[in-house]
């Protein structure tokens, strides 16, 4: 990751979130906002654990704390290095896990009590651009989740669905094919 992908990738998490671009926004969402600050340190750790520089390795340790301090604070479990695109936003916080070998495309809505994992260690989810993970939602296994989906509250995903789909249930079912709309939130 070069260093204008991580300034690029911050600023289009920070854009989710506000609509100024002042230095002083910045500050004070990286104080009090949980998900600019989740966010912020999860990019900023991820991009030194790629370094092998020694000023980058001695910088790791305290980043890696700080982010660690922030999981325990926000409930946000996501580690290091996950492959997630820009523009991840989380509407709240508290129970959120996400697996380390999971990939997440760019401008992913993240709420609480979401899980993103591989059932019994087989493979992970790949989801798309555009994705609204609704509360309590689990998106399990080897499956890949399309574009512009909207997963409703508490849906248990276990099957791959298609770009554009509104999915909800237990095991989670296309309720339509509007989720270019729904998907439209701003945080």
């Amino acid at each position: 990751m070069l260093n204008n992908e991580l300034k690029n990738q911050i600023s289009e998490d920070f854009k989710r979130l506000s609509e100024s671009n002042s230095m002083t926004s910045y500050i004070k969402f990286l104080l009090m906002n949980s998900s600019f600050k989740i966010t912020f340190w999860f990019r900023v750790g991820s991009y030194l654990k790629k370094k092998h520089n020694i000023f980058f390795r001695i910088l790791y340790p305290i980043v890696f704390l700080i982010h660690k301090h922030n999981q325990n604070l926000t409930g946000i479990q996501i580690a290091l290095g996950t492959d997630i695109g820009k523009g991840l936003a989380f509407g709240h916080f508290s129970c959120i896990v996400i697996d380390s070998d999971a990939k997440i495309g760019d401008c992913c809505s993240i709420f609480q009590g979401v899980t993103v994992g591989s059932v019994r260690g087989k493979g992970t989810p790949i989801i798309g651009n555009n994705v609204v993970l609704g509360p309590g939602s689990k998106i399990l296994g080897d499956i890949k989740i399309g574009n512009n989906v909207f997963v409703g509250a508490n849906a248990v995903v276990v099957k791959d669905i298609p770009d554009n789909a509104v999915v909800g249930g237990i095991p989670a079912k296309i309720i339509n094919m509007n989720g270019l709309k729904t998907t439209q939130l701003n945080m």
